[in-house]
């Protein structure tokens, strides 16, 4: 027996007119905010309804629309990914549980190439989840030691060498401006927050052309954000002496 609804459908309308998101709208006719189903089932009747949603923003960047054409046009799981621009393993896996949630179609996705195809290529959608990796191979093959926080840390990873002790802080871009790659200095998030030098000491920067820049805190101190083609003097050298 279907479950009878408290709400009628004129407030669902002034719910979904008043409201920024699915989750305001469920506030607003006395639901539970966070229940995905509460959410499905008013979603479905809004549809049925025909009532306008497009106003509902999303920190996710982009809308549940959006993503359900993504996944209609993708062939795999990183086709979606680059129509949604997004950056990090992460940011998918995000991405397939709302799809998940939302019940879409998602079947005919696969990230299994064909064997003709089965070559392992680097993809800019995982520098931001191998930007570490890479910091810590440059230092490595510089001779220097490398070390991990056990803790969540403002920094990164530290570089113990020839310069002493350094606390890393690593930043990847994909993002162009004009001829240059701008690169935010500053944590991530809806409040960003610039370093300071009791934090870190240097950025290691890896750009979308696979450029690596080590520029010192004092230089950039304070920085939200900067385009690289101004910080040429700190581009590093990537190939290795005999």
């Amino acid at each position: 027996m279907a479950k009878q609804r408290i709400y009628s459908d004129e407030q669902l309308r002034d719910a979904v007119a008043r409201s920024n998101s699915w989750r305001g709208a469920l506030r607003a006719l006395g639901l539970v905010a966070t229940s995905a189903g509460a959410m499905r089932s008013v979603r479905a009747r809004a549809d049925r309804l025909g009532i306008a949603y497009e106003h509902f923003s999303t920190p996710r960047g982009y809308s549940d629309d959006r993503l359900r054409s993504a996944v209609a046009a993708a062939n795999d799981w990183d086709g979606v990914a680059e129509e949604l621009h997004l950056e990090g393993a992460s940011a998918l896996v995000t991405a397939r549980g709302h799809a998940s949630r939302l019940r879409f179609d998602a079947t005919h996705l696969s990230n299994a190439p064909p064997a003709e195809e089965q070559e392992a290529t680097p993809r800019l959608v995982n520098l931001a989840r191998a930007g570490s990796l890479l910091a810590a191979g440059w230092y490595t093959m510089c001779g220097w030691e490398v070390s991990w926080p056990l803790e969540p840390c403002r920094y990164d990873l530290i570089a113990s060498g020839a310069a002493g002790i350094r606390r890393v802080q690593v930043k990847t871009t994909t993002t162009r401006e004009g001829q240059s790659w701008k690169v935010y200095l500053s944590s991530a998030g809806h409040d960003r927050r610039t370093y300071g030098a009791d934090e870190v000491d240097d950025f290691f920067v890896i750009d979308g052309a696979l450029h690596y820049y080590l520029i010192p805190l004092i230089d950039v101190g304070g920085l939200h954000a900067i385009h690289l083609s101004a910080y040429e003097r700190y581009r590093l050298n990537t190939h290795a002496d005999e």
